[in-house]
This record gives C-alpha cells, sequence and structure tokens, in this order.
C-alpha cells in the first residue's frame, strides 16, 4: 500500500475513533437529559402544588381583610351616626325651647294681663258675672298650659 493512502486511512481510523467516542458522549448525554426531564417534571408538578396552596392562603387573607375592614366600617358608621343622632336632638329640643319662649311666653303675659284687668273689674262686685268670667278664664287657661305642656312633650 501507498503511504498516502495509508495516512489516508489512518486519518480515516483516527477520526472513525472520534466518532465513535462522540456517539459513546451523545449516548451518555440521553440519560443525563432523562433523568433532567423527569426532575423538571417533578418540580413543576410540586410549583403547581405549592401555587394552589399559595392561591388558597391569599383567598382566605384577602376574605379576612375583608371582613376586618367591613367590621371597622360599620363600627364607625354607627359612631357617626349616633353621634349625628345626639346633634339633631339637641339642635331640635334648642330649637322646641326657643320657639316656646317666642311663642309660649308672650301668650302667657297677654292671658296674665287679661286676668290681671278681668280682678281689676271684679274688685268692686259691679258686675256679678265677673267671677265666673274669671273661672272661665282661668279654665282656659289652664287647658291652654295643659296642652302646650304635652306639645313640649311630644316635640321633645
Amino acid at each position: 500500500m501507498n503511504r498516502p493512502s495509508t495516512a489516508k486511512e489512518a486519518l480515516i481510523a483516527e477520526a472513525l475513533g472520534e466518532v465513535a467516542k462522540l456517539i459513546d458522549r451523545v449516548e451518555a448525554v440521553a440519560p443525563v437529559m432523562n433523568s433532567s426531564r423527569q426532575a423538571l417534571i417533578q418540580v413543576s408538578e410540586t410549583l403547581v402544588h405549592q401555587a394552589s396552596a399559595f392561591d388558597n392562603r391569599m383567598s382566605a387573607l384577602t376574605q379576612k381583610a375583608v371582613d376586618v375592614a367591613s367590621t371597622h366600617i360599620v363600627r364607625r358608621a354607627n359612631e357617626v351616626t349616633a353621634k349625628t343622632l345626639d346633634t339633631q336632638i339637641l339642635a331640635m329640643q334648642s330649637a322646641a325651647r326657643e320657639m316656646f319662649s317666642k311663642e309660649f311666653h308672650p301668650v302667657v303675659n297677654q292671658v296674665l294681663a287679661q286676668l290681671a284687668h278681668l280682678a281689676r273689674l271684679a274688685q268692686p262686685r259691679k258686675y256679678p258675672w265677673v267671677p265666673w268670667l274669671t273661672h272661665g278664664a282661668a279654665f282656659v287657661t289652664g287647658a291652654a298650659l295643659t296642652w302646650l305642656v304635652v306639645v313640649a312633650i311630644w316635640v321633645r
């Protein structure tokens, strides 16, 4: 055989040896890749399970936050309502007192003036019907005062 062909054959033989080593290495990579794939699938399943558990915990936490916020809002609304109610009652009582003093006192003073006038008329006993008129005026005054007290209590 010729020397060039022997060199050529030697190179081919060496290349074939390198290809055989390469094939062996590729075949060795396949089981490692398969085990890596299995590990990746297992990690993926674990992650899905943990994400589901995390989602459940987040839902529970969100519901708890909603409950606490609702309770706080209801408590504050009740406080504001009670304060508003007290303020409204005080304003209504003040308005009733003011109206009572503006409307009731002048009427009482007028009735007192009329009764004083009737009492002066009754002094000489010139008119025998004056005592009955005085009694009637007292009755009407008492009824009016009773009615005003009832209205004042009702308004309260």
